[in-house]
């Protein structure tokens, strides 16, 4: 039983090589997935110019489709030039999509920034889950677990529901992985820091068991490796992916408000994750 659904996978491309590195993903995700790839170009003034000039456009388009032909070929693809923001061509775009991926940084991004506005903007605002491939990714996917990043909130289901998917499909094992980080307040001992975020973590671990029951029922055949840790959340689940296929995580969990589309957390994996990553958000 899958969650996902059979919409197209929809990919950036700007010709740099951290988009070709997330067409590769793209087009390995949908053979796997058994759906077609739409690679899109978005540029305002490219798009104007081959709206108006069918050569031109056949010439962009052609191009693309000659940069990419040994990444995709074995896989349905279509290549567009569309004339709008990368934003919101891609956002738009993954209305009808089963997933949008992009690469973590473009040739507008500097070296320095591990996360460029598209992609920012991208997983802010799609309604599809999105494939991160960050500079980490290695070049095709491990036969490594499926981590997901368990916060045992609400807003978080939908996550659970793609892991769990994506981890039956692989035939893998999923680590949920929960983290706690304790404030390190004026006045406590060490010893009492340690009994604090033992008392958490047991807190947590029926929130989190209670979240994972649902979705345990439904793929009985996915083994489930729970991992409570203590630590800033962004950094003990990215060792966890250490290895890892595939690291989800919900746009937002337990300390986010609705108005804020990504949380800080799902923000620095984004960031420090070793592998892809993908956002999933809960329904609007």
């Amino acid at each position: 039983m899958s969650e996902t659904t059979t919409g197209p996978v929809v990919c950036g491309y700007d010709g740099s090589r951290d988009a070709r590195r997330a067409v590769a993903w793209a087009a390995a995700w949908a053979r796997d997935h058994g759906t077609s790839l739409e690679v899109i170009s978005a540029d305002r003034a490219v798009g104007r110019v081959v709206a108006f000039d069918e050569t031109a456009r056949a010439n962009v388009e052609g191009a693309m489709r000659d940069q990419l032909a040994d990444l995709t070929a074995d896989v349905p693809t279509t290549h567009r030039v569309i004339a709008d923001s990368p934003v919101s061509a891609l956002v738009g775009a993954g209305g009808d999509a089963s997933a949008i991926v992009v690469g973590s940084r473009g040739l507008t991004a500097r070296e320095d920034f591990a996360m460029g506005s598209t992609s920012a903007g991208v997983v802010e605002h799609a309604t599809c889950p999105v494939l991160v491939i960050t500079p980490r990714t290695p070049e095709s996917p491990s036969g490594g677990p499926v981590v997901l990043a368990a916060d045992g909130s609400a807003a978080s289901d939908p996550a659970v529901a793609f892991a769990f998917a994506e981890a039956e499909r692989r035939g893998v094992t999923l680590r949920a992985v929960h983290s706690v980080e304790v404030p390190r307040l004026p006045g406590t001992s060490l010893f009492d820091l340690d009994q604090l975020a033992e008392s958490v973590l047991a807190e947590d671990e029926k929130d989190i068991l209670d979240s994972l029951a649902p979705h345990e029922a439904r793929h009985p055949e996915v083994s489930v490796e729970l991992i409570l840790v203590v630590g800033e959340p962004a950094v003990t689940v990215a060792d966890e992916a250490t290895g890892a296929s595939l690291l989800v995580t919900g746009s937002r969990g337990h300390g986010g408000f609705a108005g804020l589309l990504l949380g800080s957390v799902s923000r620095r994996l984004l960031q420090t994750a070793p592998c892809a990553v993908a956002v999933v958000r809960p329904a609007d």
